[in-house]
């Protein structure tokens, strides 16, 4: 039974601050990276790497993002596919629409359609336009 506990323990442990078994981030990185992810303010990307290297499935996300955003679409969805394992709900809409804006339709529908059966409003609004860009009406 005490091995059973301890693998519950390694179990919660790694869906909680990742692979690695990160340490919590520094309060004022740990507000930047919320602010960046909670009310989308950006912040330098080094501090973005240092959070999601960290472990922080948030800081992976804003990390993904600011990728996304310079262009190295591969890189960001890598990170963000390490915060979806991580249980990142956002990660999933993030990564969904940056596959919709590449073309791959299928594999945005995948990420889209996990987020809004979990629920989460973005997902189902971004499926919309998946729609609309397949019926021809989307940009």
């Amino acid at each position: 039974m005490g091995l059973r506990v301890r693998t519950g323990l390694c179990a919660w442990w790694r869906r909680r601050w990742g692979r690695r078994g990160a340490a919590p981030l520094g309060p004022v990185l740990e507000a930047m990276v919320g602010a960046a992810y909670e009310q989308r303010r950006p912040i330098p990307e080094a501090l973005a790497r240092e959070a999601a290297e960290a472990g922080d499935p948030r800081g992976m996300t804003v990390h993904g993002i600011g990728l996304a955003h310079r262009g190295a679409y591969a890189e960001a969805a890598r990170w963000l596919g390490r915060a979806i394992e991580a249980g990142d709900t956002q990660a999933m809409v993030v990564l969904g629409t940056l596959y919709m804006d590449l073309g791959r339709l299928g594999e945005a529908e995948r990420h889209l359609r996990r987020a809004a059966d979990s629920g989460h409003p973005g997902a189902r609004a971004a499926l919309h336009q998946l729609r609309a860009r397949r019926n021809g009406a989307g940009s």
